[in-house]
């Protein structure tokens, strides 16, 4: 972990921290974190000197209240209950928790500032800073039916549905990428975990969101990705805004989606992805690649390559994004 990341970790944790005590927490001397913080301060001040030797975290966007999430709700937040905490693990554990302990609640929404466990697919980390991020989880019962159908698309048609949202509040080009990433200008931008679990015949999934709003440059170097935030596409939204327009436009597609399943969204979703229809490296499982042309999704979202002339289907995998 680099320096500037090591700061802003501890930053998120302690709120204010004395230089002194970064110096020794971290095994840095003072012109070391003098210029970590220069590098976290390019294009924008996350990190503030409230006092000579005292540093803090900005405020580099508006602070998230369920009150103003419920506004922009209307007569529709009746329908969900919201959790706003300012440091968690991690919200999708949060609500994993309270199904095991018999404590679910249908369209319970956890929010966090941070989280310092926060985790995206394949074991990733998902780094967020007070402000600078968006991440919360969204508890949601499933009836017998749609469990029989299966919910293996369901990471699709909450992409497709985060598309729609930052699409309509801001004047930017957000496309998929299979199964559950959102990129603009070919970086990701949101993701998405979804995890389900059955408790005494009884079916629930939790949806995690993370969504890029204005990180430090240096953060976003750090990450093993190319990755770019809403700030850095020149898109302002209050993220209260954001949060209750994609509540509710999610939760009306999980109403089709949960009787109709994906094939309602398929054609939407297809025209929807960065790579539909385009030549792509992509990272098989057991580590290997391969390169072939994305040719479709089926019904079960699997991903369908041309590779070599042969048509194959893929369940699982991932399109290496390149500039």
């Amino acid at each position: 972990m680099s320096l500037s990341k090591e700061i802003l970790s501890t930053l998120s944790v302690t709120g204010t921290s004395s230089m002194a005590y970064l110096s020794q927490k971290l095994g840095a001397n003072l012109r070391e974190l003098e210029e970590a913080v220069c590098q976290i301060n390019q294009g924008r001040t996350f990190v503030t000197r409230i006092e000579d030797k005292m540093l803090a975290l900005s405020e580099v966007s508006k602070r998230l209240c369920t009150k103003r999430i419920r506004a922009v709700l209307g007569l529709d937040a009746d329908r969900f209950r919201f959790e706003l905490t300012a440091k968690t693990a991690s919200t999708n554990d949060d609500l994993l928790t309270l199904i095991k302990t018999g404590r679910a609640q249908d369209r319970l929404i956890r929010i966090a500032e941070t989280q310092t466990a926060g985790r995206g697919t394949k074991g990733r980390q998902w780094v967020s800073i007070p402000g600078g991020s968006l991440t919360f989880s969204i508890l949601r019962s499933v009836a017998p039916a749609a469990m029989l159908r299966g919910i293996s698309t369901l990471p699709l048609v909450v992409g497709l549905s985060i598309v729609r949202s930052i699409n309509a509040l801001a004047d930017v080009d957000c496309r998929l990428k299979w199964p559950n990433d959102v990129l603009s200008d070919k970086k990701k931008l949101a993701g998405v975990l979804i995890e389900s679990t059955s408790i005494s015949g009884h079916h629930f999934v939790v949806i995690g969101i993370g969504i890029n709003v204005c990180l430090p440059q240096t953060l976003m170097k750090d990450i093993d990705q190319p990755v770019i935030d809403l700030h850095s596409l020149g898109a302002s939204i209050d993220r209260n805004d954001l949060v209750g327009n994609l509540v509710i436009e999610l939760d009306n597609m999980l109403e089709r989606y949960f009787t109709d399943g994906f094939d309602f969204f398929r054609s939407e979703w297809c025209a929807m992805h960065a790579y539909h229809n385009r030549k792509v490296f992509f990272a098989l499982p057991d580590g290997g690649q391969i390169e072939g042309d994305v040719v479709d999704v089926d019904l079960d979202g699997a991903l369908i390559l041309n590779v070599d002339g042969k048509v194959a289907r893929y369940i699982s995998g991932e399109i290496q994004i390149t500039n």
